[in-house]
């Protein structure tokens, strides 16, 4: 009788062929979940920003027919208004953060006349391209992707 070799094991090359199926199978999902996560922070920054809308509409009723200045281009300039509306419809503005920076608030800017506002996010690629409001109601700048929203209107 001979004794048989019976070592098991994987080759060299079997090795090779599954560690480059892992290597495409990674390829192709983890561009589809970055894209789900970016989904999910604009449909926050929507929802944010419609409840940041309905507040100020609400402090143009009820409080002040003029919208409060925006020195700094952000909501923190208008956290001591909305937060002292009545009736309050925010907590604190703080609270808000654009789910693009991770770290400051909605961009905020009004026409020259404070009639007219844009509140906004940086969007996906976390760049603001809108510059400011004119007073006709006009968004400028070109929203591109960022997620806005207004009294106003985007220029025809």
């Amino acid at each position: 009788m001979t004794a048989r070799n019976s070592e098991h094991g994987f080759t060299l090359l079997e090795l090779l062929v599954v560690i480059t199926l892992i290597i495409l199978i990674a390829g192709i999902a983890i561009p589809r979940f970055a894209g789900v996560t970016d989904e999910g922070r604009k449909a926050k920054a929507r929802g944010e920003l419609k409840t940041l809308q309905t507040a100020i509409e609400s402090y143009l009723l009820n409080t002040s027919p003029t919208l409060p200045a925006a020195a700094g281009g952000n909501l923190t300039d208008i956290q001591t208004a909305l937060e002292g509306a009545t009736p309050r419809l925010v907590g604190e503005v703080t609270d808000f953060v654009d789910p693009f920076t991770a770290s400051s608030t909605y961009l905020y800017k009004i026409d020259t006349n404070s009639r007219y506002y844009v509140i906004h996010s940086v969007g996906p690629d976390r760049t603001a391209d809108i510059s400011s409001m004119s007073t006709s109601g006009d968004v400028t700048g070109g929203p591109d992707d960022d997620i806005f929203a207004t009294n106003g209107q985007l220029p025809s």
